[in-house]
């Protein structure tokens, strides 16, 4: 049975409005979130799903698919669980299901394969990426990972909390589709498995800031990549004139 990458995406986002369709650094959000399950190479397919038939247009190879979702699963009503069990409907030759979030556009490469490996260990029947936060943190202003009372904690020495980022999330259709058949109302049936990702993963897209700031930062680690690449290829062109130089000597 195949190991699947969903990417979900909704026409419409009252948040910020149309972001699944804004250029991203010359790549929509869609595209970056596609080419990087693709690049993980540890699923069979990936699969595209929306209600907009406009992003069938990102179908770019035979392991891509589409799937159009109906308005009702698409709409502010619809919740996780409604999706999922529409996809292993829509999927029944899947083993497990990775849902990539496309607003996560700066989780890497190996963030995905991270959580989609955990997902294929035969102990774990779902994973939640999260961040580890070792920062004092309170409830409705009651400590949770630190005593008050006690001289204040270095933050290394805390307790981390784990934060929930959603930008992956992944289930075995065995357990998934049993306890659901069985009435179960939560998301994660079975043995949960939280899967710590990097801080750039949890930096989501909700709002038109968060869209600047996530393509500005994208935008650096480009231009740092090339720039090491152009210091790396000088210091082999200066290499190379040395060793002419001692020849002709």
């Amino acid at each position: 049975m195949d190991k699947i990458a969903v990417i979900p995406l909704r026409a419409g986002s009252k948040r910020l409005p149309k972001k699944n369709y804004k250029s991203f650094n010359s790549r929509t959000l869609v595209e970056i979130a596609r080419d990087k399950c693709l690049a993980a190479n540890i699923f069979e397919k990936v699969i595209i799903s929306s209600d907009d038939p406009f992003f069938e247009e990102l179908v770019n190879c035979k392991e891509v698919e589409f799937i159009k979702r109906s308005d009702h699963l698409a709409d502010d009503n619809a919740t996780t669980d409604m999706v999922i069990d529409f996809f292993f409907e829509e999927l029944p030759f899947c083993e497990s299901i990775l849902w990539v979030n496309s607003v996560s556009p700066l989780q890497s490469i190996q963030d995905i394969k991270n959580c989609g490996v955990r997902l294929h260990d035969p102990n774990v029947d779902c994973v939640m990426a999260i961040n580890a936060l070792k920062q004092h943190c309170s409830i409705s202003n009651k400590p949770i990972n630190f005593n008050p009372n006690s001289p204040f904690e270095k933050t290394q020495d805390l307790e981390p909390i784990q934060r929930y980022i959603y930008s992956c999330m992944g289930w075995r259709r065995e357990t998934y589709v049993k306890h659901r058949n069985q009435g179960f109302k939560g998301l994660f049936p079975g043995n949960m498995a939280l899967v710590e990702v990097s801080t750039l993963a949890g930096m989501l897209i909700k709002y038109e800031e968060d869209f600047i700031l996530c393509s500005k930062i994208e935008e650096t680690f480009k231009e740092r990549k090339i720039n090491k690449a152009r210091v790396r290829f000088n210091k082999q062109e200066l290499a190379g004139a040395q060793k002419f130089f001692t020849n002709l000597v």
